[in-house]
Formats: structure tokens, C-alpha cells, sequence
């Protein structure tokens, strides 16, 4: 029997210890959300940075494209494409991680 009051107390011992390592825990992982937000948010920053350098390559060389030269066309085409990617995938992350965003306001301490 004094094994068993002797494991109990070991266990209510313990308890502030892991409730220590609990609370790093909580914080880690705040923490880590909080930066795989930002992440989120940079393919849509990045996204429509690209999408509009793709339309202001397109409207400083409509004169070239006039003159059957491609290039810009080319250029402007791929940074649009890539931009348009990137958005989609910031919205395709935002979904998937939505919920992950949701806890980390609770977890917050």
C-alpha cells in the first residue's frame, strides 16, 4: 500500500514540471503558426507583385509587340503566370491552415 501513496506523490510531484514543459510547448507552437501565417501571406504578396510587373512590362513595351518583337510578350506572360501560381497557392495554404490560425488566438499566452 505505501508503494501506491508513494507512486501518487511522485505523480503530484511531477505535475508542476510537466506543466512547465506544457507551456513551452504552447508557446513553441504559437510561435511557429505565427510564422507559418506569415509565409501564407507572402505568396500573396509576392503573387500580386509579380502579376503586376508582368502588366507593367506588358504596357511599357506595347510598341515593340508592334513591331512583331516578342520578347516582352514572353517575359510579361511568365511573370503573370507565376504571379497568378503564387496567389493560388496563398489561397490554397490559407485553407488548408485555416483551422491552425483559428488556434493559435487561443494559444496565445
Amino acid at each position: 500500500m505505501e508503494d501506491g501513496k508513494s507512486n501518487d506523490e511522485n505523480s503530484i510531484e511531477e505535475i508542476p514540471t510537466l506543466n512547465k514543459i506544457l507551456e513551452s510547448l504552447v508557446s513553441d507552437a504559437s510561435e511557429l503558426i505565427r510564422d507559418l501565417n506569415w509565409s501564407v501571406k507572402t505568396y500573396l504578396i509576392f503573387g500580386l507583385m509579380s502579376t503586376l510587373f508582368g502588366i507593367e512590362v506588358l504596357a511599357q513595351n506595347m510598341e515593340s509587340l508592334a513591331e512583331r518583337f516578342y520578347t516582352p510578350l514572353f517575359v510579361s506572360g511568365a511573370l503573370i503566370f507565376c504571379g497568378v501560381a503564387q496567389i493560388i497557392t496563398f489561397y490554397r495554404l490559407r485553407k488548408k491552415y485555416s483551422r491552425l490560425f483559428k488556434v493559435q488566438t487561443e494559444l496565445k499566452p
